[in-house]
């Protein structure tokens, strides 16, 4: 995947299971990466930031319609 990860920021799966509470107060801040067995399964991000993710998302699909949209008007009018 190709993923740089600061190691400040993973976690083993078994610390992060028994110290919950401190990892959802620090993904506020930024990315945690959970580890299983040495290798990033999960990322826990904080509400913000998924919300910006949402938003990001959001817009990358209307623009994506809206160029799919003149796209076919381009098409219709050269006929």
């Amino acid at each position: 995947m190709g993923l740089k990860i600061d190691s400040k920021r993973m976690v083993k799966a078994s610390e992060f299971r028994d110290n919950a509470a401190q990892w959802l107060d620090e993904a506020e801040s930024g990315p945690i990466f959970i580890l299983r067995h040495g290798t990033p399964k999960a990322v826990l991000i904080g509400t913000q930031a998924f919300e910006e993710l949402l938003d990001r998302a959001s817009l990358r699909a209307e623009l994506d319609r809206r160029e799919r949209e003149s796209i076919s008007k381009i098409e219709l009018k050269d006929l």
